[in-house]
């Protein structure tokens, strides 16, 4: 869903920013901070089921240390 509807609405401006999107209506809401985000979408959409995702990124966070690579 994020990438067939919503990247495109998103992406130019909020590199690094969390997009949470209601997997069952397609509602979407743009923030820093996950938690202001999804209580926005969730305000919309008291049943929202949400799917968060970093604008940019693979990842929503990053646990652990990097590997250095071979040189």
């Amino acid at each position: 869903m994020y990438e067939s509807q919503v990247r495109s609405q998103v992406e130019a401006d909020n590199h690094g920013k969390i997009v949470a999107i209601d997997i069952e209506t397609g509602a979407f809401e743009v923030d820093a901070s996950e938690i202001a985000a999804c209580d926005r979408l969730e305000a919309r959409y008291p049943d929202a089921q949400i799917w968060i995702v970093r604008i940019g990124s693979r990842h929503v966070r990053r646990f652990g240390g990097r590997t250095k690579k071979a040189v």
